[in-house]
């Protein structure tokens, strides 16, 4: 029996073409996705071991929002465990580039340096001494094309600009932040100056000698208090390290789940295959039988001629995967971005294959073969002996079945399904956020189990429905849909192979679409005007508490192109509760708040004439009756909080421990107008005396003004200001869209390898069709049937299996794309981009007749003369 399992996949060896493919192609995703991440962890632990001899105990404030006290550095040098310890002023500032823009559009980070337990050192030139001196992170440099000796101008934090001799370069390592932002770094009392920062966002000590790192780190610990996290260099490296990783980490983990589906796609190919290469090998199985092999014999063949298969294509799909890596390697070590897509240090990168990454690989390929063959095993050990001696021992044993095999089918399918409602209805009913989209993801995948016991049945009705359609073609279309409807359940395998690449790939579609229109709606609310002024790097949240600089709006004022200006002020308010706090209606919500610590968003809009200047609907009340006292509030906002017209919500400041100081009742509840509440400009300053000027401008250009000379305007006057930039809706709205158009491509790309195995699967349906109807065919052929005639077969049974499975794909895509994205966001705004997802549809057409040719072409060698041979073009 043995002799018989080796010799089996030899003769049969074309047959597994594309299994083998299939395999190759999905082990090749694994191995590639983990040598590429594990290239990048190398790079990063390698970057972490060499900064961490630099000092031997790092104190990082407990609360990012509360520096270290500037006394405690002083405390620390006192210590006798301490040779020398350096405080880092850590803040940030606007690093202008050649042409007097903000560098990236954010305000870069500024740190001070120096000393001899400073862990920065200037990789090239030195670090900064004097006051008009300062250094640039070699990114920053690498950016704007700067280089020692030159001279850089920084806006500060009082808007005033400040220019500076760069004396060195610095290589900040792993940190995240400063490859986004980038980084200038000053002399301690320069930092100061320029940052306005108050304490220290870091302190580290070098030990003195004959001290452990561990005793420097517990007397570091016991000098600054619980207001300090402490750790030793090494420890501080290898979490410098960790963070770095996680981007690595999740970029990995969302590369396998993608190559996850593209081996259970595979896995239906590789079953495929074996169920019908089983059914066909009957007569041969039954013969084992009748010689004296044993069902275990007859499983243990079976399974053995799949680890085989496995093994060997698992094989080369290691190789695949591991030279499609080193090329990943090559070119993300090339590209200008790689830092911030992957982390620090993804320009130097080298290829590191573990032999981890081999192993899983190879047992991911040789574990998916095998389960995907063990059904087809089991039916084997089924035939019985005297199967060898019946003509029934070729035919086909892929029927739907009995009428109760189908009712059960249904019953099965229906339970699924009703599974998959409730796990959905439960994620659109949790707070939207990524546990919920997890949640409605894993509805989608019940839902895709739904189709598996029904898909033969959909295969038989929509052959029906195609021969009859197809009548009008002739007979060999019609034969084609006749021919899928004869084995249902093979053709069923590459229906829910395709199913499952083109519903990932819709639904991901609409999720991108709906979050774009989403985004789209909330810029149009929170921007109604032309234009809008905010300070550098608020249009990625890194502005901080920034604010315009004053006298701005005045200065908008006096341009004639210039129609309107709207101040903007923003802060946190927190939610009252108990005595004085929330009353009425919106009592309970209002006290359980909407924000981290039950804060709310608060607006207000110093001069301007709430529905005049600005001007919204409303679902109760009246936005002219906001005054002192009296506020509006955004309908979201209001139903989170279940408030309504009348009732009163009490405020307090967003200074830690404050108490509530404004009693407020609500005016209005608007529809389309910024969340959270808007307040008369008194209150706001009530609540937030040290607020500062203006978060934002809103600027509407003159009536009679063109709109080229109303934005000419607004960029004089921005210009004057290197902090501030100029932001448009619709330009907000095309750079979502061009980000957004960009990781669908990339998705779209890393799902193709799921619809091209299901693709080979479509192909490989039609070889074992092929093979089964070997004598069939040659019948046909000496009936008058041309090799046209015979490629039009072929080409209708692979369309209708292409079609179907897009279609099944692309309406379970459609509907849990919808619900992934309500899922996502509060108040999402459903989309479907009707012409992406019907060009999938449409690429269905080629897809099909693509995986129709190869099939054909072997088809059309079949000769007349095998009527008479034994094989009957079985090959």
């Amino acid at each position: 029996m043995r002799r018989i399992t080796q010799a089996r996949p030899r003769p049969r060896a074309g047959r597994f073409a594309a299994t083998a493919l299939a395999i190759v192609l999905g082990v090749a995703f694994v191995t590639a996705t983990l040598v590429f991440t594990d290239s990048l962890d190398a790079r990063f632990a390698a970057q972490a071991e060499g900064r961490a001899d630099r000092v031997d105990a790092v104190a990082l404030p407990a609360d990012p929002a509360r520096p270290l006290p500037a006394d405690g550095l002083a405390k620390v040098r006192e210590l006798p465990e301490v040779a020398a310890a350096a405080g880092t002023v850590r803040g940030e500032a606007v690093l202008l580039d050649r042409g007097g823009r903000a560098l990236g559009g954010v305000p870069a980070l500024a740190l001070s340096a120096g000393g001899a337990a400073s862990r920065l050192v200037a990789d090239e030139g030195r670090l900064p001494a004097a006051p008009a001196e300062a250094a640039l992170a070699t990114t920053s440099a690498e950016a704007a094309g700067y280089a020692v000796g030159d001279t850089v101008t920084v806006v500060g934090h009082d808007g005033a600009e400040h220019d500076f001799t760069v004396t060195g370069l610095v290589d900040f390592g792993l940190d995240l932040e400063v490859a986004q932002r980038g980084a200038v770094v000053f002399a301690p009392p320069t930092a100061r100056r320029v940052t306005g920062a108050e304490g220290f966002g870091e302190i580290s000590v070098r030990a003195a000698e004959g001290v452990a790192p561990e005793r420097a780190r517990a007397a570091l610990a016991h000098a600054l208090g619980a207001r300090a996290e402490t750790m030793t260099g090494a420890e501080f490296g290898r979490a410098t390290a960790e963070d770095a990783g996680v981007r690595t980490r999740t970029i990995g983990t969302a590369l396998l789940l993608f190559a996850a589906v593209a081996l259970f796609v595979a896995a239906l190919v590789i079953g495929n295959t074996f169920a019908v290469l089983v059914s066909r090998g009957r007569a041969e199985t039954a013969l084992l039988r009748c010689l004296g092999a044993t069902r275990g014999q007859v499983f243990a063949g079976v399974v053995a001629e799949a680890l085989v298969v496995g093994a060997v294509s698992a094989g080369a799909g290691v190789l695949a995967g591991i030279g499609a890596a080193v090329g990943a390697v090559r070119i993300g070590a090339a590209l200008p971005g790689a830092a911030a897509v992957f982390g620090p240090g993804a320009g130097a990168l080298v290829p590191v294959v573990r032999p981890g990454a081999v192993l899983l690989g190879l047992a991911a390929g040789v574990v998916a073969t095998l389960a995907a063959a063990l059904r087809p095993a089991y039916l084997a050990t089924r035939t019985a002996p005297l199967a060898a001696l019946r003509e029934a021992a070729t035919a086909d044993a892929d029927a739907v079945g009995s009428r109760r095999g189908a009712r059960g089918r249904l019953a099965a399918s229906g339970a699924l399904a009703a599974v998959a409602a409730a796990v959905t209805a439960v994620g659109t009913a949790a707070e939207p956020g990524p546990a919920a989209m997890a949640v409605v993801a894993g509805g989608g995948l019940v839902a895709f189990g739904a189709v598996l016991p029904v898909a033969p049945l959909l295969v038989s009705a929509a052959a029906r429905l195609a021969a009859a359609a197809l009548g009008g073609l002739g007979t060999a279309a019609r034969l084609g849909a006749e021919n899928a409807r004869r084995a249902p359940r093979r053709t069923a395998a590459a229906v829910v192979a395709l199913a499952v690449g083109a519903g990932l790939i819709t639904g991901y579609t609409v999720v991108s679409a709906s979050v774009q229109a989403t985004l789209a709606h909330v810029m149009a609310r929170e921007m109604p005007a032309d234009y809008a002024l905010v300070p550098a790097g608020s249009g990625a949240g890194l502005a901080g508490d920034r604010r315009l600089p004053p006298g701005l709006a005045a200065e908008l004022r006096e341009s004639p192109a210039v129609g309107e200006v709207v101040r903007v002020r923003r802060a946190q308010a927190r939610l009252g509760a108990g005595p004085g706090g929330a009353e009425g209606a919106g009592g309970g919500a209002a006290a359980a708040g909407t924000g981290p610590g039950g804060t709310v968003a608060v607006t207000a809009y110093p001069g301007a004439r709430l529905g005049v200047d600005l001007a919204a609907d409303t679902a109760a009340g009246d936005l002219a009756d906001v005054a002192p006292g009296r506020v509006a509030v955004a309908e979201d906002t209001a139903r989170r909080l279940g408030l309504g017209v009348g009732d009163s919500v009490a405020l307090g400041g967003d200074g830690p421990g404050a108490p509530a100081r404004a009693q407020l009742r609500v005016a209005a509840v608007a529809v389309d107008f910024p969340a959270g509440l808007t307040l008369d400009p008194a209150d706001f300053a009530r609540l937030f005396p040290d607020a500062g000027g203006d978060s934002s401008l809103l600027v509407t250009g003159a009536e009679d003004a063109d709109a080229a000379e109303v934005r000419a305007a607004v960029e004089r006057v921005a210009a004057d200001h290197p902090g501030v930039e100029v932001s448009s809706a619709a330009a907000q709205r095309d750079q979502y869209g061009r980000m957004f158009d960009g990781v669908f491509l990339v998705v779209a790309a890393l799902l193709g390898v799921a619809v091209a195995i299901a693709v080979v699967g479509v192909g490989n349906t039609l070889a074992l069709s092929v093979l089964e109807r070997g004598r069939e065919i040659a019948l046909l052929r000496a009936l008058g049937l041309t090799r046209g005639g015979l490629l039009l077969t072929l080409a209708a049974e692979a369309l209708l299996v292409a079609v179907l499975g897009t279609a099944v794909g692309a309406g379970l895509g459609t509907a849990f794309g919808l619900a992934a994205a309500d899922a996502a966001m509060p108040d999402m705004v459903p989309d479907i981009p009707l012409g992406r997802v019907a060009l999938l549809l449409a690429a269905a057409v080629p897809a099909g007749l693509l995986a129709a040719l190869p099939p054909a072409r072997s088809a059309s060698r079949i000769r007349v003369s095998s009527l008479t041979s034994a094989g009957g073009g079985g090959g």
